[in-house]
Formats: C-alpha cells, structure tokens, sequence
C-alpha cells in the first residue's frame, strides 16, 4: 500500500475517533443547555440545507484546484467548528457552528472517497469498504473515550457540562491534527486545472449518467428517513423511550459503531457479482429492523434489533453505493459530479431533523418508526439500477468516430 493510502488511512481514523465523541456529546451537551427537541432540529435542520450547495461547489472546486487543499481545509475549519461549540453554547451561535461543521466534514467525506478511487483504482470496493470499517471502529473507540472522560471528570467532583465540553475541546483538536497531517505529508498525483469559474447551471443540473440519477433519488428518501433517527434524537430515543441512563446509552452507541464495520471488512471478499441485488437487500434489512426496534416495548430486545440494522444494512450497500458512484462518474468532473449525487441525496435529510423534532413530542416511537420505513421507501429506485452499464468513460471510448 502507497504512502499517500497509508496517511490516508491514518487520517480517517482520526476523523472517526472525534466524530465519535462529537456525535456522543453534543445531544446530552444541547440537552443539558435545555435546548428542546425542536430546536434541536432546527439545528441540524438549518446545517443539512448550507451542506446541500456547499457540497456540490466543494467538488466543482476540487476539480479545479486540486483535491489535497480542500481536503486538508475541511479537516481543519471542521476541528475548529468542534471545538468553539464548547465555550459558545448559545442557539444562534450552535447553528452557525454546525452549519459550518457540517458542512467541511460533508467536505471532506465528497472528496476522500475520490482520493482513494484515483490513487489506485483495482480493488476499490474492497479497500473502500476496509478503510471506513476501520474508521467505524475507531468512531466506536472515540465514543468509547467521551464516556471515560465524562465519567473520570464527574467522579474527581467535575460537572457533566465540563466533561462535555471537554469533549468537545478533545474532539476538534484531533481534527485540526489530521488537516496539518493532512498539509504536511500528503502528495497529490492528479494536478488541479484552471477552469473558468462553476456556474449556478453547473451546480444545479442533473447531467449525471443515468445510475448516479437513481443513486440520487434513492439516496434522496433514504437520508430524510435516517434523519429522523441519526440526526439529535439517536442518543436520546433510549434515554427518553425506555429512562435508560447515559452510562447505558453510551454502550449502545459503542456497539452500534463497531456493528456497521464489521460486515464492510468482509464485503470486498466476498465474491458478489449482484451489486443492485445486495444494495437492494441491505437497505430493506436496515429499514425493517429500525422500524421493529421502536415498537419492540422492552429496551434490550430493542437494542438488540436497532443494532442489527448497520450490521445488515450499511455495513453492506455502502461500499457497493461508493464503488458505483465511482465507476459512473466522468474523469474530467469526477469530483462535481460525486458532490450532486451525495447533495441530492442530503437534500432530503434537511427536514429530517426538523421532522423528528415534532415527531419526538408527540411520541419516542415516531422518530425511528418512520425512519425504518422511509428507508425501506428508498430501495424501489434502485429496482431501475444497470449495474453492467459502461461507465461514461468507456462508453465514449467504445463509440466509433463519426464524420
């Protein structure tokens, strides 16, 4: 493996470790600073919209200039939005941070997946299905260290908002420690090209070949129901649905980290040749269990199900989702164009957020219920899905010339 995979590799375990403490701390941080469910998903709701736009020009720009400076940045403004969350704990200033956070880690989660197609191409669903397995664990262990911080910080007589906003100190600061890794050590292969500036119809059509267009619109109902969910109201559904403490809590989110890895080490492996058949069957898995878990009454027969639902569903068609998008996105607008297929698919998280809000008052059960069907929703476009279809590349290559 080159060195540039090697610091590649290293990089997104540190993104996993401090995504791990954030996505863990934040919630029970805005909770304690009594910020209700429905601001909460303004929030989140306000955040999914900046990320939208920001992350198709992040990739017409990273066309241009070069993927190594974008990447290193967003590592760097995203550890920062981390850190300032914890002393600016007011609402206005926690929307703007994470619409910023966001939006530089939706930054950098379009272009390391280009990184690693480009840097070398043979065995890219298997590589891409290790690397983020690997940073899943290391998600797992970063939540794991958020709970021994709150823990060691409470029993020497702190009080659980420092522990939290330590946390969140901890977490940014890794994250500017990867952009500097990232600055330092990475060497680009591909050199940007100047071009002229992105315009508003770049940005806005869907010239994408016909599969990155279902991709789309599946990912598109998916994202809003995994909102419902994975947004603010993850942590809390057990706090609030079943009176579980944080300690408890906590082992579930470790668990449900190292459950969507598990499956991706092996799926590189393994010999499927039915790309749209597993990435059909993942997303029905995924979608039933997390429905089943929010009518199960009992919290550990619920927790066992919720944490079958990554094991048998993500864990599986992501990387199949991430190998496809690659193989039909154009060389010359690689970027761009993998930037519109995960934006049109996040513009349907924008009012997840806000959704479950309203959900979480009137029931615990509606958030992830809904979540679990609009997933399952997700899987009838990917029916239409040509999984031999020739990439645009091959296909000009193919067509004779013409007088």
């Amino acid at each position: 493996m080159s060195r540039n995979l090697w610091l590649l590799l290293g990089i997104a375990l540190l993104f996993g470790i401090s995504t791990g403490i954030y996505e863990f701390v934040l919630p029970y941080y805005l909770d304690a600073h009594r910020v209700s469910f429905s601001q909460m998903g303004w929030i989140f709701t306000l955040a999914g919209l900046a990320m939208v736009v920001a992350r198709i020009y992040m990739g017409g720009l990273a066309d241009r200039w070069g993927r190594k400076r974008l990447y290193g940045w967003a590592l760097v403004v995203c550890g920062g939005a981390t850190a300032l969350a914890a002393p600016l704990p007011a609402l206005l200033w926690q929307l703007v941070l994470k619409t910023l956070r966001e939006t530089a880690a939706l930054t950098r989660e379009t272009i390391y997946p280009i990184i690693l197609y480009e840097e070398e191409r043979e065995g890219f669903l298997n590589r891409i299905g290790k690397f983020r397995g690997l940073e899943y664990f290391f998600q797992a262990g970063g939540t794991l260290l958020a709970g021994i911080i709150i823990t060691c910080i409470v029993r020497q007589g702190g009080t659980n908002m420092a522990a939290y906003q330590d946390g969140l100190y901890l977490a940014g600061a890794v994250l500017v420690l990867a952009g500097l890794l990232c600055a330092a050590f990475f060497h680009e292969h591909r050199s940007s090209r100047a071009q002229r500036p992105i315009s508003v119809r770049e940005l806005c059509n869907f010239d994408l070949h016909r599969n990155l267009q279902l991709l789309a619109i599946a990912g598109f109902i998916f994202t809003f129901g995994m909102q419902l969910s994975h947004s603010f109201y993850l942590p809390l559904f057990f706090a609030k649905r079943f009176s579980q403490p944080g300690s408890v809590v906590f082992i579930v989110m470790v668990i449900h980290r190292v459950t969507i890895a598990l499956p991706m080490f092996i799926l590189g492996n393994l010999p499927i040749k039915n790309l749209r058949r597993w990435y059909i069957i993942g997303m029905l898995l995924e979608g039933i269990t997390l429905s089943a878990s929010a009518v199960i009454p009992v919290f550990l027969p619920a927790a066992i199900v919720f944490l079958l639902h990554d094991f048998i569903g993500s864990g599986i068609w992501s990387p199949i989702q991430a190998a496809l998008i690659q193989r039909y996105s154009r060389n010359a607008t690689r970027g761009i164009e993998v930037g519109k297929v995960l934006a049109w698919s996040s513009l349907g998280g924008i009012a997840g957020p806000l959704v479950a809000g309203i959900m979480a008052t009137h029931s615990p059960v509606y958030p992830f219920f809904f979540s679990g069907l609009f997933m399952v929703l997700s899987a009838i476009p990917l029916l239409l899905l040509n999984t031999h279809a020739p990439a645009p590349d091959e296909q000009s290559v193919a067509q004779p010339a013409t007088a």
